[in-house]
């Protein structure tokens, strides 16, 4: 396994001459191979460890453990205990991004201080595989199914050659100790779900499931790499820099874009979702001219030859759109103002008020946007199988000519969750399967 550890560095050039490292090891088997590893070879590294205390006696064991390892191994060792709750209290986002925020930011203040180039992470091949479905889930593009990448940046993940069974058998080969951590059991994260329900079934259809899977991540990974080049240089070719912003030529748009995400790809700097985009190549293809799009920084009028792109001014487009972020417990567009709040099931009551929409949160994808309705927009329903326009919707209510201009919408990451004041989607609706409720009041 030393081998193949130290071929799979060397194949993509991972580590070079007189670089110092970091090692993440939280005590688990994975960052014990990893820590093991790494002892076999020259490289010059410390260990750092993070205690969230968030599973109590558990944590500071885990810690204990590390530590003594560390000392057992005579190599220098970090730690520092974060109050992993009262963070993600604070900052409004969950434990687990909580941890996140803390753990990088702490590792990247620990390089600055001793000098460590790299800081090197267990990621293994199972844990790509679960990235992949994971976003796929989610809703992605090409850039989010490729699984876990071997670098960013400062991060190193030289395990992603290894399955995780890989990692047990040379873990229990070579009579290495580590900790277990209960919530790995757990099915109440996502991830989680993913590793205990899904993939087992997937292998079972396909014993060489993550040989293949592994292949197909390279696969979609060089795909990757040769679409960004190619929008790279479309984008040099048909953006242009001006005094008010950017104009992009229509004729190499038209020519170098085959379809609606060609163009998504290439407004990605600009903001534009792929609900925006497809609009925008559609109105491309019907010489349509004098048309104007938003995302919530930009413009984006279509002229003659060119789209010009220019920044929203503070304030402009407040009137045209709301972006709510996770944390955030009320906000305003116009005379309206939205009260935010997140519960768990349990602690939920259905109100029947059409001035209160109620949500699955694990199926929201935050910043939400809302916005004027607009000809074309359609979503499904609350009780219905198929997809409606708002239009004929609001038709159906019988909604007063003078009031439909008034009306907005909620989205997530480009689709409708609520015609505000009249109906939620079906397909983010509060189930028996919700664990928690996001939850908007709207009041004039």
């Amino acid at each position: 396994m030393l081998d193949r550890f130290l071929e799979f560095i060397k194949k993509h050039a991972l580590i070079e001459a007189n670089e110092r490292f970091l090692l993440a090891v939280s005590g688990g088997v994975d960052s014990m191979v990893l820590l093991d590893l790494f002892s076999e070879t020259s490289y010059p590294f410390a260990v750092a460890h993070c205690n969230f205390q968030l599973r109590g006696k558990e944590s500071d064991w885990d810690e204990k453990f590390v530590k003594s390892t560390c000392e057992e191994l005579k190599v220098t060792f970090h730690k520092r205990r974060f109050e992993t709750k009262k963070y993600a209290k604070d900052h409004g986002v969950s434990t687990q991004m909580a941890a996140r925020d803390l753990r990088f930011k702490w590792f990247e203040s620990l390089c600055n201080e001793f000098g460590y180039d790299k800081i090197v992470l267990a990621h293994h091949l199972d844990d790509s595989i679960e990235t992949f479905f994971l976003n796929l889930t989610r809703g992605t593009s090409l850039r989010g199914l490729r699984g876990i990448q071997v670098e960013n940046d400062k991060l190193i993940r030289p395990l992603l050659t290894f399955s995780k069974e890989e990692i047990l058998h040379y873990a229990k080969n070579e009579g290495l100790k580590w900790r277990e951590d209960s919530s790995n059991q757990e099915t109440y994260y996502k991830r989680n779900l993913i590793r205990h329900e899904l993939i087992p079934v997937l292998e079972k259809l396909n014993p060489d499931f993550q040989k293949v899977m592994s292949e197909n991540l390279e696969k979609l990974n060089l795909r990757f790499q040769t679409s960004e080049k190619y929008y790279q240089e479309l984008y040099k070719d048909a953006v242009t820099i001006t005094d008010s912003g950017f104009k992009i030529d229509k004729s190499k748009i038209l020519e170098g874009c085959q379809s609606g995400y060609d163009l998504y790809e290439l407004l990605r700097s600009f903001y534009f979702n792929y609900t925006t985009a497809l609009e925008i190549y559609e109105a491309l293809g019907n010489a349509s001219s004098g048309k104007v799009f938003f995302s919530p920084d930009y413009q984006l009028l279509i002229d003659r030859d060119f789209l010009i792109v220019t920044l929203l001014k503070s304030g402009e487009n407040e009137a045209l759109s709301l972006q709510i972020d996770l944390k955030d417990t009320k906000s305003n567009i116009g005379s309206e103002t939205y009260h935010l709040a997140e519960y768990h099931q349990n602690d939920w009551t259905l109100i029947k008020d059409p001035s209160i929409g109620a949500f699955d949160f694990d199926k929201l994808h935050f910043p939400l946007v809302v916005r004027p309705w607009k000809e074309g927009d359609s979503f499904q329903p609350l009780g219905m199988k198929g997809t409606k326009l708002v239009s004929d919707l609001l038709i159906d209510l019988k909604v007063p000519l003078v009031h439909k201009p008034k009306v907005n919408v909620m989205i997530s990451n480009g689709e409708i969750v609520w015609v505000i004041g009249f109906r939620v989607s079906e397909k983010f609706k509060v189930t028996d399967k919700t664990e928690k409720v996001w939850q908007a009041t709207s009041q004039n």
